[in-house]
């Protein structure tokens, strides 16, 4: 069973609103790599990787908090998972 994912971040802001399916979800501590869940050569993907770039922060994060919360709009449970980056 797979879980729906969020993210938010006070080093960069994300444009999408929709989840990500985690096949399982993110602990505090984990480390992960938002730019292999966007389609391989998508404007979206490469839009992510000039921002990252330009802000100079690294592609991986690491998970600092979690939190279970309910979309009412969408009638959907979600992961909120904020995610620390590091300066290059």
């Amino acid at each position: 069973m797979s879980v729906k994912v969020r993210f938010y971040s006070y080093d960069i802001k994300f444009e999408f609103l929709n989840s990500i399916e985690f096949p399982v979800a993110p602990q505090v501590g984990d480390e992960v790599n938002l730019i292999s869940f966007f389609k391989h050569e998508s404007a979206e993907r490469i839009e992510y990787y000039e921002n990252m770039e330009d802000l100079g922060l690294y592609n991986n994060a690491l998970v600092g908090e979690r939190t279970w919360c309910n979309d009412f709009e969408k009638n959907e449970i979600y992961l909120l998972v904020q995610l620390k980056y590091k300066r290059k």
